[in-house]
C-alpha cells in the first residue's frame, strides 16, 4: 500500500513535467514541503508558474484503492476531492489572492458545475466552478486528457475554513448534487497548505 501511494504522488508530481530537456530545471524547482500530509511544489517551466499542493486523500487509507479503481466492492465515485493548491508565477514564492480546491470527475463536464463552502454550519463563499484539462497525460499506456473541476476560494475565507470544526463544500450540477465533509486528515492538508503560505 505504500509504495502505491508513493507511486501516486510521483504521477501527480511527473504529470508537470513536460518533457526531458525540462526535467533538471523542474527538479531543482520542485520537492517534497511535507510528507505527511503530502505537499509539493512543482514548477511548470512552460506557464513559469509554481503549484503548492496538498492531497485531500490519504495515502495509507483503504479510501485510495477505491479512488483509482482498484476496489472492486467499492467502485470509483462519479467526483471526488483530489488536492488543495495554489499558484504564483515563477519561483520565489508570493503570497497568493486564492486558493484551490481540486476535484476529479469520473467523467467530463461540459459546463462548470456550481458549488457552496460552508464552516461549521455557516456558507462562506458560494460560486462557479472552473473547468480545467490536462494535456497528454500516460494512463495505462494510452495518452489521455484528464478533467481538474476546480472551486477557487479568496484567500481570507480559506484561512477560516482552516480553524472550522466543520468543513463541508457543496456541488451542484446538471447531473446532481454532491456534499463532501472534509475529515480530520482532509482538515490537516488544508492546515499543511497554509503553513507553507508566507
Amino acid at each position: 500500500m505504500k509504495s502505491l501511494a508513493c507511486y501516486i504522488v510521483a504521477c501527480f508530481a511527473l504529470s508537470f513535467c513536460l518533457s526531458a530537456t525540462q526535467f533538471r530545471v523542474v527538479a531543482q524547482n520542485s520537492g517534497v514541503l511535507s510528507r505527511r500530509p503530502p505537499v509539493l511544489k512543482i514548477f511548470d517551466p512552460d506557464n513559469n508558474e509554481t503549484t503548492i499542493s496538498a492531497m485531500l486523500v490519504d495515502p495509507q487509507s483503504g479510501d485510495l484503492r477505491a479512488m483509482i479503481g482498484l476496489d472492486p466492492d467499492h467502485p470509483p465515485p462519479d467526483i471526488r476531492l483530489n488536492t488543495v493548491e495554489y499558484n504564483y508565477p515563477g519561483t520565489t514564492p508570493s503570497r497568493p489572492q486564492v486558493v484551490a480546491f481540486v476535484l476529479l470527475p469520473l467523467d467530463k463536464y461540459k459546463t462548470p458545475p456550481n458549488f457552496s463552502i460552508a464552516a461549521d454550519g455557516t456558507i462562506l463563499h458560494e460560486g462557479e466552478a472552473t473547468l480545467r484539462e490536462l494535456c497528454c497525460v500516460k494512463i495505462n499506456g494510452r495518452t489521455d486528457n484528464p478533467q481538474h473541476i476546480v472551486l477557487s476560494v479568496p484567500l481570507d475565507i480559506f484561512e477560516r475554513l482552516t480553524q472550522a470544526k466543520k468543513i463541508e463544500l457543496k456541488v451542484t450540477s446538471k447531473r446532481g448534487k454532491y456534499s463532501f465533509k472534509l475529515n480530520d486528515y482532509q482538515k490537516k492538508s488544508l492546515a499543511a497548505l497554509l503553513s507553507t503560505i508566507k
